[in-house]
C-alpha cells in the first residue's frame, strides 16, 4: 500500500454547542444546518489550495501538502483560517442558538498521506504528529477562550498576518512543549483594538522574560481592565498573581519565556 510522506499543514475545526442544537431538532434539520455550516468552512480551504480530508460530526480536517514553496503553503493556510473565522462568525449571527462558535487549530510539519483502514474499508487520511497537534491546538482554544491557535513554525516569516505569541504549552498527550501563537487577522484588516491588545500582551510578556514580574503584573492588570473578555490576558494575570503571591514555605516558582497562560493552566 502506497504511503506518501510530505511536509504540509493540517487545520482542524470544532463547533461549540452543535450537540446541544442537534438534540433540540429533528435529524433532517440537523443535517441541513450542518451542511450550510460546512460550506462556510470548505470554501476557504478550496479557495486556498487545500483539500478536506475528513469530516466527523461538526468538525473538519483540512490538509495542505506538496506545495514547492513552503512559505506560500503556510500563507495559504493562515489565509484560509482567517477567512473561515470571518465566515463562521457571520454564520453564527444567524445560528438558532446562542453560544454557537467555531474553534480552529493548525499545525505545520511532516505527515504521511495514505489509505488507512482494514479489510473492506479504507479511507484516504493524513497521519502523523502534525495532525494530532492541530487537534490539541483546537482543544486549547476552549481553555483560553480563543478562536484560532497555530504552531509557531506555521507563522515564520508571515508578516502579512497579526499573531499573538502565547508561549509554550504542554498539550494533552504530548511529551514535548509546543510553541503556540494566536492568529488574529490579516495585518491590513486588523482593528486598532486587536493591535493594541497584541502590543500590550507582548509588553507584559517581555517584562516577564526580563524577570520584571511586578511590572508584568501591572501591565496585565491594566490590559485586563481594558479587555476583560480576553481569555489569554485573564489566564496570564491569574498565573502572574499566583507566582507573585507570598510563599513562605517554598521558593518562588519560575516558568520559561512568556507562557503566562500555560503557567495558569498548570497552576490550576
Amino acid at each position: 500500500m502506497s504511503v506518501r510522506q510530505c511536509l504540509g499543514a493540517c487545520v482542524l475545526t470544532d463547533a461549540d454547542r452543535y450537540t446541544t442544537f442537534a438534540e433540540s431538532v429533528d435529524a433532517a434539520a440537523a443535517v441541513a444546518f450542518l451542511n450550510r455550516y460546512l460550506e462556510v468552512l470548505f470554501q476557504p480551504v478550496f479557495d486556498n489550495g487545500g483539500f478536506v480530508a475528513d469530516v466527523k460530526g461538526d468538525g473538519m480536517l483540512a490538509v495542505w501538502a506538496d506545495l514547492a514553496d513552503a512559505r506560500e503553503l503556510r500563507a495559504r493556510v493562515c489565509r484560509a483560517c482567517v477567512q473561515m473565522t470571518a465566515g463562521a462568525w457571520r454564520f453564527e449571527q444567524s445560528a438558532p442558538l446562542r453560544g454557537f462558535s467555531t474553534r480552529i487549530g493548525a499545525c505545520f510539519g511532516p505527515m504521511a498521506l495514505a489509505q488507512v483502514g482494514a479489510l473492506a474499508h479504507y479511507e484516504y487520511r493524513a497521519v502523523g504528529d502534525t495532525v494530532n497537534t492541530s487537534s490539541r491546538l483546537q482543544e486549547l482554544n476552549k481553555e483560553l477562550g480563543t478562536r484560532v491557535l497555530i504552531s509557531a513554525n506555521l507563522a515564520e516569516g508571515l508578516d502579512e498576518f497579526l499573531f499573538r505569541d502565547l508561549g509554550a504549552f504542554q498539550l494533552r498527550g504530548k511529551r514535548n512543549g509546543v510553541h503556540v501563537l494566536e492568529l488574529i487577522a490579516s495585518r491590513e484588516m486588523a482593528t486598532e483594538r486587536e493591535r493594541a491588545l497584541c502590543a500590550g500582551f507582548g509588553a507584559a510578556a517581555q517584562a516577564q522574560r526580563g524577570g520584571r514580574w511586578p511590572e508584568a503584573l501591572i501591565r496585565l492588570r491594566e490590559l485586563h481592565a481594558r479587555y476583560p473578555d480576553d481569555g489569554p490576558t485573564r489566564m496570564a494575570l491569574k498565573a502572574c498573581e499566583k507566582i507573585l503571591a507570598p510563599r513562605p514555605d517554598r521558593a518562588q516558582p519560575r516558568f520559561p519565556e512568556a507562557d503566562f497562560a500555560a503557567a495558569a493552566l498548570r497552576l490550576g
